[in-house]
Order: structure tokens, then C-alpha cells, then sequence
């Protein structure tokens, strides 16, 4: 056989390769999805009070629940990952809008504690962010966009599957 055949007998079989792999992949993909689909949101469903946009410290309605799922909000976004400092509910709200899932925890935990909820949010996958709330009346709240789950202990698998089941299933598909 001449190089030049086994050229394209190779070419041809790479892209046959790329093509059914490629497709098999997609399935796959396309499964996770409708199984994620076909789970009910978790958490109390809230009232909604909109996704307006305000300007940076213009006054607003005060939010319905502690911690907010829906309402006023910035432009801009909080972005992922676990949060050292303060942010405003304003930027987290917007990223609730584009999907995130928020793993909020009464400040001032025992460090264990926040080490089981940073365990569990590192161990899921989806859009989140995690951070410390000064006036929260149980241990772990968790919030989408409006939906609201507290937590009265710390449940490492009940933290997961919230971030996982809720997490990307907002009005609008962002970045966070």
C-alpha cells in the first residue's frame, strides 16, 4: 500500500473517531442534564420580587428572607468560590440570576464546622459561591434564585446535592 493511501485511510479513520466520539460524548452530556432537569429545585419556593437592576447604594424594598433569593440587584457579579470578606447581597443576588447555587454560614461558626461546609462545597460541581452572613439565624442557609433551604445542623450531603440540583437553573445563564 502507497504512503499516500495510508494517509488518507488514517485521516478518514481519525475523523470517524472524532465524529462517533464526539457524538457519544454530547449523549452523555445531554443524560446528566435531563436527569438534572427532571429533579425537583430544593428548598422553600419564595415569593418573587423581581431581578430589577439598581444603582451601587440606591435604596430598595428590603428583601422578603434572610438570606435573599431573588430581588433588586447591581450590575456586575459576586464570581465563584468561597468568599474571605463581605459581599454586598446586591452582587450575590445577580449571580444567583446567572445560576449560582450560595452556601451562606453563620458567622463565627467553630472552625470544624466550616471546614464540613467548605469539604462539601469543594466536593460539588455546579455554579456556587460560599460565604460567612452575620445575621443568619441557623448554621447554613442555602439559596438559588428563589429558593431558600436552612439548615439546623450541617449536612455535608444535603449541601451538595442543593449545589448540584439547583445549581445553573436560573433566568439567565451567565457567568457568576
Amino acid at each position: 500500500m502507497k504512503t499516500d493511501h495510508k494517509i488518507i485511510i488514517g485521516v478518514i479513520l481519525l475523523t470517524l473517531i472524532i465524529i462517533f466520539g464526539g457524538t457519544w460524548l454530547s449523549s452523555r452530556e445531554g443524560i446528566k442534564t435531563q436527569a438534572k432537569l427532571s429533579k425537583s429545585l430544593m428548598g422553600e419556593k419564595m415569593p418573587d420580587e423581581g431581578a430589577g437592576h439598581v444603582g451601587r447604594n440606591e435604596k430598595h424594598p428590603a428583601y422578603n428572607s434572610n438570606p435573599p433569593t431573588s430581588g433588586p440587584h447591581w450590575t456586575g457579579v459576586a464570581g465563584p468560590g468561597i468568599k474571605t470578606e463581605s459581599v454586598p447581597d446586591e452582587l450575590i443576588l445577580h449571580s444567583m440570576e446567572h445560576g449560582a447555587a450560595v452556601v451562606w454560614y453563620k458567622e463565627g461558626l467553630e472552625q470544624n464546622d466550616t471546614e464540613k461546609i467548605r469539604k462539601a462545597f469543594a466536593d460539588s460541581d455546579g455554579k456556587k459561591i460560599m460565604l460567612a452572613r452575620k445575621d443568619l439565624d441557623v448554621p447554613v442557609a442555602l439559596t438559588s434564585w428563589g429558593y431558600l433551604l436552612k439548615l439546623e445542623t450541617i449536612d455535608e450531603a444535603k449541601i451538595k446535592e442543593f449545589i448540584e440540583t439547583n445549581s445553573d437553573r436560573a433566568p439567565e445563564k451567565a457567568a457568576i
